[in-house]
């Protein structure tokens, strides 16, 4: 074989080679494409499946608490009843507040326990609160209703004698400010009221204690929703927050 021969058959092998090698290349190419749209499949399954928390931007993440979804139970609600001023109503499927229920003040108390933390389903430590919402299911349009903070802690069995003759807004025992109110009308196609509770919740956020709020009818004609206990998981209460996580 002569040189100019050699170099032509050196010439065909380089050539296959190279060709094998970028076709190597492209499946190479092609299989990471393929993990990586599976592993971004296979997260978002993960997410849905055991966390409660939605991001909705590049920073801004979403979670709601409400009993009987993803697993959560942490919802403490109960009536207090000036009338019936030992009588336990913890468990009651749905709650007035009445500043006159039948000659005798009825208020609403109601906490999210364990929303805040470190894990996947919680509220982290010094986030940056974007919204926070309370949506209840009412079924009687009442008077107008003013939703305060509370100040002091609450047993679920609490009674309008326990907590020493109901809850005043003084801010001893609740906030005199009132985080949000409704006007007591309910659409005729949505029973779902919603209350802004953002500024309380920053305030847990960054290491106030959470105790919750009372709701406080401003005149005699009840205003009725339903409770944590109601056997319709959708109408219970809950609470949908978006944060930002602290950096």
């Amino acid at each position: 074989m002569n040189d100019v021969e050699r170099c032509r058959t050196t010439e065909g092998v380089s050539d296959g080679w190279l060709d094998w090698i970028n076709a190597m290349k492209r499946t190479l190419v092609s299989m990471v494409g393929v993990l990586w749209i599976l592993n971004a499949i296979t997260t978002c399954f993960v997410m849905a499946g055991d966390s409660n928390v939605v991001p909705v931007s590049k920073r801004t993440e979403k979670i709601s608490f409400q009993n009987g979804v993803n697993q959560y139970s942490g919802t403490v609600d109960t009536e207090i009843w000036a009338l019936a001023p030992t009588t336990l109503l913890e468990s009651n499927p749905n709650a007035s507040s009445d500043a006159n229920n039948d000659g005798g003040e009825s208020q609403v108390l109601i906490r999210f326990d364990n929303i805040l933390g470190s894990s996947p389903n919680q509220i982290p430590k010094n986030a940056r609160i974007a919204s926070a919402r309370m949506h209840v299911s009412a079924f009687d349009q009442g008077s107008t209703v003013n939703l305060h903070r509370m100040l002091v802690p609450f047993s679920k069995s609490a009674t309008w004698s326990s907590v020493i003759d109901g809850i005043s807004a003084d801010d001893l025992e609740a906030s005199r400010h009132k985080d949000s109110f409704t006007f007591g009308k309910i659409a005729a196609n949505s029973s779902t009221i919603v209350f802004d509770v953002t500024d309380t919740v920053q305030a847990w956020a960054t290491g106030q204690a959470n105790h919750g709020w009372v709701f406080l009818n401003t005149g005699g004609n009840g205003w009725d929703f339903y409770a944590c206990e109601f056997e319709e998981t959708e109408q219970r209460p809950k609470l949908v927050v978006e944060f930002e996580r602290a950096r």
